[in-house]
């Protein structure tokens, strides 16, 4: 007998079969103008303008955690977005947000939400240009709209995940499983008490500071430029953690990889957080950790620039030829099945753990 309290479907995303057999053949009117449209691995859009300039666009939900706090929920709301559309090596121009909020809500937390909005746009030099806000019966937290953001980049001034080319370094920043122990030591404070030290525990909780990679991104496109002899290709380790991130570019780019994943930094108070959830680092929804695909001349300046920007980088290995197997020192590897936070967070909320 099925269990009713079961879902059918893992929560997250949808498979990459569901997306290459369903999504793909329904994305609206063939145009000659789009350079890039949705594709696994991808985390923008890229359309051509005129006098060879491109508008790139990302679209994510707004993702608001009360429980966080108004002020922290709005930051980090902001940053999922912002994080997306930089790995393009271009800062967020033009913001559309749509808000559909619970009917509990108050104008004053509204309001404060909207101040942490402002505010980082205001850092980043997006506008906010047209939107929506309402209360309706139905509407939950942490879903409560969507948004989309924007930017016009000069001909070559941006970069897709799809772009590595052979020879090219792959760099990580910062942790492995940085989103999924700071989402897990945040909302489940007491678990994380309970087995980690109050420094570790203290430093776990932190990271949610640390969720974004638009200034990993903005800073290593100072350091080296874009294309050329600079950044080919970032991409954001969100669903799937590391590991998959890694995949990603690789298929997306067409090319293999040979990489040394024991060589990703993984943080004290990571690694404890994973045990106590039972994750696999590698394999953990990682918001804010950002891979860099640079030609190998200046791979060197741009961990430095990232160094002194107070962002930890390593390299991890290179880009390999056309067609090529990803391999981590010398085995073959391909994406994870799941990804190990739902499966956490699902037991933490039943209280299986404890």
């Amino acid at each position: 007998m099925t269990d009713v309290h079961t879902p059918k479907y893992p929560m997250g995303k949808i498979s990459r079969a569901f997306f290459e057999t369903v999504i793909s053949r329904n994305l609206g009117a063939r145009r000659k103008d789009i350079e890039k449209g949705p594709a696994n691995g991808v985390d923008v859009g890229v359309v051509r303008l005129p006098g060879g300039r491109a508008m790139i666009s990302t679209t994510d939900p707004i993702y608001i955690v009360p429980p966080y706090g108004w002020e922290r929920a709005a930051w980090f709301d902001f940053h999922i977005l912002a994080s997306d559309l930089t790995t393009s090596g271009v800062a967020p121009q033009y913001a559309t947000m749509d808000w559909n909020l619970p009917m509990d809500i108050e104008d004053d937390q509204i309001e404060t939400m909207l101040r942490v909005m402002n505010r980082e746009a205001r850092k980043y030099g997006t506008a906010i240009v047209t939107g929506h806000t309402g209360r309706y019966e139905g509407c939950a937290y942490p879903m409560v709209g969507g948004a989309t953001l924007l930017a016009v980049a000069p001909a070559n001034g941006w970069v897709t995940s799809d772009m590595a080319r052979p020879g090219n370094r792959l760099l990580v920043t910062k942790t492995a499983a940085l989103e999924a122990t700071a989402i897990l030591s945040n909302t489940f404070g007491e678990i994380t008490a309970r087995h980690l030290s109050p420094e570790k525990t203290a430093r776990a909780q932190a990271l949610f500071e640390s969720m974004s990679t638009v200034d990993d991104a903005l800073s290593a496109v100072a350091a080296a430029g874009l294309r050329k002899d600079g950044v080919w290709a970032m991409h954001d380790a969100t669903e799937g953690g590391v590991r998959n991130a890694v995949w990603e570019m690789s298929q997306a780019s067409g090319l293999g990889v040979d990489v040394d994943l024991a060589a990703v930094p993984v943080d004290p108070a990571v690694a404890e957080v994973c045990r106590v959830f039972g994750m696999e680092p590698l394999d953990a929804i990682s918001e804010g950790t950002l891979l860099l695909a640079v030609h190998p001349d200046t791979s060197e300046r741009v961990i430095a620039r990232l160094k002194r920007r107070g962002i930890l980088a390593v390299d991890i290995g290179a880009f390999t030829k056309k067609g090529g197997p990803c391999r981590d020192r010398g085995a073959v590897f391909g994406p994870p099945e799941r990804d190990p936070f739902w499966v956490a967070f699902s037991r933490a909320l039943s209280g299986e753990i404890a």
